[in-house]
């Protein structure tokens, strides 16, 4: 862009803003205001976030069917794509618009499912799980921005009340093909109407935000003051603030995120390190692979409830930061009484009751800290803000998957676990000493109803 160009676009933007009344959304046309009705926006950002981690549920929820020797592999590789997507987005996602960013993650929704359901090698699966990641990871940290460009509030309380019911419609749904013994690639071509869904509602519901055609228009040099840049001259100086700024720039404001952050940080690496590998290890009793695959997804069912009650309503509550910092330091605590009771098993289904508190504590962190953003932070760098807050939940994910891998490992040779050998075997060698086919001669369990020829 020449320099020329951008002064005539900065001189424009700035000639609305020196202008005594500002047009706003209730003094636009008719029908813009009947597509940004509050009704309208709230349903399709719920939505949104119902169907944006919907499908990121059903891979954790099927984790024993993808890899049921290192349940951790299957969080780490839902999860690990999704940290690249948070890390680098803040850097390019102004170059692309909302528009193509979902189209891109209705593409990679179908590239997972295709290959989870069909690939024969759990690595291949594991590929599978990685598109899942990477469209989920796109969403959060592209929606979350994007409600910078609505009523913040509205929308980031629609949007967390989404994503936290999405954990009980996910573990619903699969609770529901297990009840009805079908098989995993089943339930996961049936789901195909989650990519279709996805699109109608962003581009039917909600509409393209007003910043796509803006940036559309900038990069197009386009002089001409049109409706959609008066629309924009309320929210000018965010759209300048986030366009302008260097990477170095960008980076030293996310460092200064950390009051936020690092309570997001603590609790997503305490909760998915309990859900990744204790819960994973235990069961009633934990020998036997059948009672530790209903302890893995009633006990995860039960977190989800817990992960959509705070987040649907834990934003009138958390009014400071001393409240999110409180959370961190709680998840910590059910870390370590989740660790004493798969170690030395001194319950039973009455866990559950631990595993609400959980689930009420990371929602509600969740959406307390990206609210104190929305309400903190300066308008013109909300959307960054938004964006970029996301990393920590995903680096507390990561962290807690690759521990994952090594407590089911640990927990599994100090129970004697033998009927699967994990992917780490954290220096026992029982599996080697023992014979499985004496304890467990019957095999794979498969379900009753599949696709002809499959086994699943």
């Amino acid at each position: 862009k020449t320099p020329r160009a951008f002064m005539q676009q900065t001189n424009l933007v700035v000639s609305f803003l020196e202008q005594p009344t500002c047009w706003r959304l209730d003094a636009a046309p008719r029908s813009m205001r009947e597509r940004c009705g509050a009704y309208r926006m709230f349903i399709a950002f719920w939505i949104l976030g119902l169907l944006n981690n919907f499908l990121w549920v059903t891979m954790n929820a099927g984790a024993n069917s993808i890899n049921r020797a290192g349940i951790a592999l299957v969080y780490l590789a839902n999860v690990v794509p999704s940290l690249t997507m948070k890390l680098t987005g803040p850097y390019w996602f102004h170059w692309v618009s909302y528009r193509q960013r979902m189209c891109w993650m209705a593409l990679l929704m179908v590239f997972s499912l295709g290959t989870v359901a069909w690939a024969d090698s759990p690595y291949w699966k594991l590929l599978g799980v990685a598109f899942c990641s990477l469209a989920c990871g796109m969403g959060e940290a592209s929606i979350l921005a994007m409600t910078s460009f609505y009523d913040a509030q509205v929308c980031l309380a629609a949007w967390s009340s989404g994503t936290g019911f999405s954990g009980i419609a996910g573990y619903l749904w699969s609770l529901t093909f297990d009840g009805l013994d079908i098989c995993f690639q089943v339930q996961l071509m049936v789901a195909l109407w989650i990519p279709v869904a996805w699109l109608f509602t962003f581009f039917v519901i909600l509409g393209v935000p007003w910043i796509d055609k803006v940036r559309n228009q900038a990069r197009q040099e386009d002089d001409e003051q049109s409706q959609d840049l008066r629309d924009a001259s309320c929210h000018g100086r965010r759209w300048m603030a986030t366009e302008t700024l260097t990477m170095k720039e960008r980076f030293q404001f996310i460092l200064r995120l950390w009051p936020y952050t690092v309570p997001l940080f603590w609790v997503y690496a305490s909760e998915y390190l309990i859900q990744s590998g204790f819960w994973a290890a235990m069961g009633f009793p934990v020998t036997d692979p059948v009672s530790r695959r209903h302890w893995y997804k009633w006990s995860n069912f039960t977190y989800q409830i817990g992960v959509f009650v705070s987040r649907s309503f834990f934003s009138l509550i958390c009014r400071s930061r001393k409240i999110l910092w409180l959370g961190g330091f709680l998840q910590v605590f059910f870390a370590v009484f989740f660790l004493a009771a798969a170690l030395e098993p001194f319950g039973d289904w009455w866990l559950l009751v631990p595993a609400l508190c959980v689930g009420l504590l990371g929602g509600g962190v969740y959406v307390g800290a990206f609210s104190l953003i929305a309400q903190e932070q300066p308008a013109a760098y909300v959307e960054l803000a938004l964006s970029s807050a996301s990393v920590a939940d995903t680096f507390g994910m990561i962290v807690a998957s690759v521990l994952g891998v090594i407590v089911q490992g640990c927990i599994f040779g100090e129970m004697k676990v033998m009927d699967v050998t994990p992917d780490f075997t954290c220096g026992f060698d029982i599996w080697e000493q023992m014979n499985r086919s004496s304890f467990y001669s019957s095999g794979p369990v498969y379900a009753k109803y599949c696709f002809p020829g499959v086994k699943g």
